[in-house]
């Protein structure tokens, strides 16, 4: 007996345990279960990165013909419907792999492994969009160090991190999370108060300028980018293992990231507009547009200020680009263990720090080389694909799981009285039906409205995932071990 209680004691200490909630789904837990609410949520909103709106403001400015705050308001919206899907989904399957995870467990299998496929888009190209963003801004303070050396400088040193476990990228991400919020209200406020003070801009920070638009299409055009700046409510879920009661912080973790994002994201995009509301004489000077927070920081503060600000964008997209890659391996290990991508390489873990090294070392690879060879649009227009397809898939599969699968579990509050399946009754509609139903129709139609040239590229990468899916799966009639219903 003596013995046997070491022995869970052990277990506990590590947080490795054999009746850890995945086991039943034939895994063992190989992933350290520490992290808690509070440091999800930080991971999250660090993958949205605090400054998200100065990667894409120009753009998202040109796009809708003046408004930057609309956008980032309807996207969150549609963010909020389909995050109700994934605390959903997450109860039901607390496990690595995100979409994949859950389409493929909630619906089909094989309808999982595309959704998994289409979005490492996301989870393995967004890093290099981050490295590359960051090696140019460094650049323009050391003109005479090649680009690839500053990429590699990059992307290595944060995949290094990686490498040394969740609990250490948790840690700093706390304190970058910190930093970064600073950072951008400090912005916010400055800029405030040049405009209601100094009378830059519109003179008044009441105003319905930050509102206007050209068409509706091109509304629609620029809610469709601004969708990515909230991906990071979905990256908590690729830490479902690795969380110590997953059931419950994931969800609070997700709400919580989608409200401090979309009020971060909101109020920025409004007072900076209310800065330069002569915008469109700029619209020619594609340096201008692409750096325009920058320029209304040196506007509302001067050089001294703009200096601040890129230094904390700088921050930002480090602490960004540490989570997108932690996320990325994991879906990557997801999709691993259960063998439909090379198992040996893509689910091994590194007993030392319990992380999935080679993945993380894949994702720097990719970068590097990606960098160094392809237009940053074309990888944009690929990321934007994949988290509409994932988005919109998860939504179905909360329907699917639950009414006609009918093999969901109820919410936490009825648990206790509904050991097995649990078919959604009365109030229950809203959130197990309606709910899912209206996130897919705004995810379509957005979807829909995106940059057609992204449309072709993801559909052709979608092909490929098929077409590799028939090859692995002998035409659709083998399922990896784990995934047999």
């Amino acid at each position: 007996m003596e013995v046997q209680n070491k022995q869970l004691l052990q277990e506990d200490i590590s947080g490795i345990s054999n009746s850890s909630p995945i086991s039943k789904f034939g895994y063992e837990q190989e992933l350290k279960g520490s992290m808690n609410v509070l440091q999800l949520t930080a991971f999250g909103l660090n993958y949205m990165l605090p400054l998200a709106p100065a990667v894409i403001f120009g753009v998202l400015l040109s796009t809708s013909g003046g408004t930057v705050a609309l956008p980032f308001l309807f996207a969150g919206i549609a963010m909020f419907l389909t995050a109700f899907s994934y605390a959903v989904m997450v109860r039901n399957y607390p496990l690595s792999g995100s979409v994949y995870s859950y389409v493929g467990r909630g619906w089909n299998p094989h309808l999982g492994f595309l959704a998994g496929w289409v979005i490492t888009l996301d989870y393995v190209l967004i890093p290099t969009i981050t490295s590359v963003s960051a090696a140019y801004l460094v650049q323009q303070y050391f003109p005479s160090v090649p680009f690839w050396i500053l990429l590699g400088a990059f992307s290595i040193g944060i995949g290094l991190l990686n490498l040394f476990g969740v609990e250490l990228m948790s840690k700093m991400g706390l304190w970058f999370l910190i930093l970064g919020e600073f950072v951008v209200w400090t912005c916010i406020l400055v800029w405030g108060k040049a405009v209601h003070f100094d009378g830059v801009g519109t003179g008044t920070l009441l105003s319905t300028l930050p509102f206007h638009f050209d068409s509706v299409t091109g509304l629609v055009a620029a809610t469709s980018l601004a969708v990515l700046s909230f991906l990071g409510f979905d990256a908590i879920t690729t830490l479902a293992e690795e969380t110590h009661n997953p059931k419950r912080d994931i969800p609070k973790a997700i709400f919580w990231c989608v409200g401090i994002g979309l009020v971060t994201m909101v109020t920025c995009g409004y007072v900076a507009t209310l800065v330069i509301p002569d915008w469109r004489s700029h619209i020619a000077d594609e340096n201008w547009m692409n750096t325009v927070l920058f320029q209304v920081s040196k506007m509302t503060g001067g050089d001294l200020f703009g200096l601040f600000f890129t230094a904390g964008y700088l921050s930002s997209l480090a602490i960004f680009n540490l989570v997108a890659t932690a996320a990325g391996a994991r879906l990557l290990y997801g999709m691993g263990r259960d063998n439909l991508l090379p198992k040996g390489i893509f689910a091994a873990i590194n007993k030392r720090f319990n992380t999935p090294h080679f993945n993380v070392t894949f994702i720097v690879a990719v970068e590097f080389i990606l960098g160094n060879t392809v237009d940053i649009g074309i990888i944009s227009n690929l990321v934007n694909y994949g988290a509409f397809f994932g988005f919109a898939a998860l939504n179905l599969s909360v329907i699917w799981l639950y009414y006609v699968k009918k093999k969901g579990e109820a919410p936490l509050s009825l648990a206790h009285n509904h050991a097995g399946s649990w078919s959604p009754t009365g109030k229950y509609h809203l959130r197990y039906f309606v709910l899912p139903f209206l996130g897919f129709a705004v995810i379509a139609y957005v979807w829909y409205g995106m940059d057609r040239l992204a449309l072709l590229i993801g559909t052709i990468w979608l092909v490929i995932g098929i077409t590799f899916l028939l090859i692995r799966t002998n035409g659709f009639k083998k399922l990896p071990p784990h995934l047999e219903q």
